[in-house]
């Protein structure tokens, strides 16, 4: 039992570098444009599967040439595409807006990834059952799909890990999908809307307190990302926040993708690196998310292992 599944969301990525966003109505020259692979559910994948990791990515696609391309990279990489659905519509795609200062702004079109149903998944039960160890979730898929799974694997897999992403946050996420994730990962503004509000995340103590309400929800464990501040984490049977500090990156590039690499990163030290406490594993993963921000692109930019430092796989 070794392998990280990721079920969930696979896309086109479109990328518009430019100086600025324009203001309604108006037109602006770009600097640059590009092409990626994306998607939450295949970033965090494809992130542990550079790491070495063993992966199997569980989603649907379209029956056109982006879709075949998606399946092309993930066999290239390595991954386990045999439980990738083809569907007759478009293959999602997003369109994520870069600035000067490597902020990004993003639109997605789910496209396929909304047709993943449960049917889609049960064809890995097997899979699921007898040979995983980590399953990584996101929202860009349907959260009925998504809260089946987690039922089922909490009954038919116990030790196996699941670890929610809830990316994109919605104000009326199903409540039992937190209570079912052994660990629920968002960034600052997913946190913020996951409580209401109650608390605008804008330092490492608001951002405990945050941490605080997440876990009153009935969340195991709680992890939010900081981006330069790093991560807090806490659980239910040790409530104490941990913050978990990164080295700063001064001018960094492009920062999509930096949360999915990070879970990725984080699956894989849950398998890979057990004997670590939760602490050492989450940062470990957060200077491997640090990194991607030096260059462009979301999958382009995690790195392979042999690229790392020897001493974070120790």
């Amino acid at each position: 039992m070794s392998k990280i599944v990721a079920i969930g969301s696979c896309s086109t990525d479109m990328f518009f570098y430019t100086s600025k966003l324009p203001n309604p109505g108006q037109t602006i020259h770009g600097k640059q444009f590009t092409l990626d692979f994306g998607g939450k559910g295949a970033n965090q994948c494809i992130a542990a599967q550079k790491l070495g990791a063993d992966t199997v990515f569980i989603g649907c696609v379209g029956s056109d040439y982006f879709g075949r391309d998606i399946i092309s990279n993930f066999e290239r990489w390595g991954v386990d595409t045999q439980f990738i659905s083809k569907k007759s519509v478009d293959t999602g795609v997003a369109q994520i807006n870069v600035t000067d200062n490597g902020e990004n702004y993003i639109i997605i079109v789910a496209g396929a990834n909304s047709t993943l149903q449960k049917e889609d998944v049960d064809k890995a039960y097997d899979l699921l059952l007898k040979e995983t160890s980590v399953v990584l979730f996101q929202f860009e898929t349907p959260l009925e799909t998504t809260e089946y799974i987690l039922n089922k694997l909490s009954t038919a897999n116990s030790k196996c890990c699941k670890i929610v992403n809830g990316a994109p946050a919605y104000t009326n996420s199903y409540q039992n999908i937190l209570k079912l994730a052994d660990i629920f990962c968002v960034n600052e503004s997913e946190a913020e809307i996951y409580t209401n509000c109650i608390k605008k995340i804008n330092s490492i103590e608001s951002a405990n307190e945050v941490l605080s309400l997440l876990l009153k929800q009935g969340c195991k464990i709680v992890i939010i990302t900081l981006g330069s501040l790093g991560a807090v984490f806490a659980s239910k049977d040790e409530r104490e926040p941990q913050w978990v500090k990164v080295p700063k990156i001064e001018n960094p590039i492009d920062t999509s993708g930096a949360g999915d690499a990070f879970l990725g990163s984080l699956a894989y030290f849950i398998v890979h690196t057990p004997n670590l406490s939760l602490y050492e594993q989450i940062r470990r993963a957060c200077i491997i998310a640090t990194r991607t921000v030096q260059f462009q692109g979301t999958q382009k930019s995690y790195p392979l292992k042999h690229d790392l430092p020897e001493e974070l796989f120790n």
